[in-house]
């Protein structure tokens, strides 16, 4: 039995972080995914009522993003001290702002607001992101986002931008080509590129 169990719906959503951040660090783990029709029957066995939940031993641990910095501190991608700890939340933080942004469009019902949710998403919302983390990169020589080796902040980074282009094609990174870059130096990452051939091919 694998020491890390991650506890999801049929869907990439919350879980898809944590799974990438195991796999890049080369970790075996039991992909435990279900269906929304079981998930009345599942709930009441998680510790906060959702999902995702990460079983690692005898510990459960839910919430995706406390998920996410246990396994950083697990794993050893995290940084070497407090402030590029800090740096890899303030990377983290900026993608769950551009998520929130991302998600208005495809809520929206009104279809005649989409174009405006689109533009400013293409014009405003990704480059300023893009921008933010090629400064960042650009601290580093080029090579991580944050200090001198691969990071929850690197890995969270290719799985917002991993999405995207998969929606969206390239387009996205029409204002920075630094950071497309990046994101193929992550892509081709063994254990991330070994991820992408055998994950479950999902919508979201």
């Amino acid at each position: 039995m694998s020491a890390y169990k991650i506890s999801y719906f049929n869907l990439m959503g919350r879980a898809e972080l944590s799974r990438i951040m195991l796999s890049a660090a080369d970790k075996e783990f039991e992909d435990d995914r279900f269906e929304k029709e079981e998930w009345p029957e599942r709930k009441p066995k998680t510790p906060c009522g959702q999902v995702p939940v990460l079983t690692h031993g005898d510990k459960q641990i839910p919430q995706s993003m406390a998920i996410a910095r246990y396994l950083a501190r697990d794993l050893d991608l995290y940084g070497k001290d407090n402030m590029e700890n800090t740096m890899c939340d303030v990377v983290l933080e900026c993608i769950n702002d551009v998520i929130t942004e991302t998600v208005k469009l495809f809520f929206e019902q009104d279809e005649t607001k989409k174009p405006d949710i689109e533009k400013n998403l293409m014009e405003v919302i990704y480059p300023r992101f893009l921008g933010h983390l090629e400064k960042l990169l650009d601290k580093n020589n080029g090579e991580w986002l944050v200090g001198d080796k691969l990071s929850v902040a690197d890995l969270a980074f290719f799985d917002l931008m991993n999405r995207l282009t998969a929606k969206k094609g390239n387009s996205v990174f029409e204002s920075s080509l630094k950071m497309k870059k990046h994101l193929d130096k992550v892509t081709n990452i063994p254990g991330v590129r070994k991820w992408l051939e055998k994950r479950p091919v999902t919508d979201m």
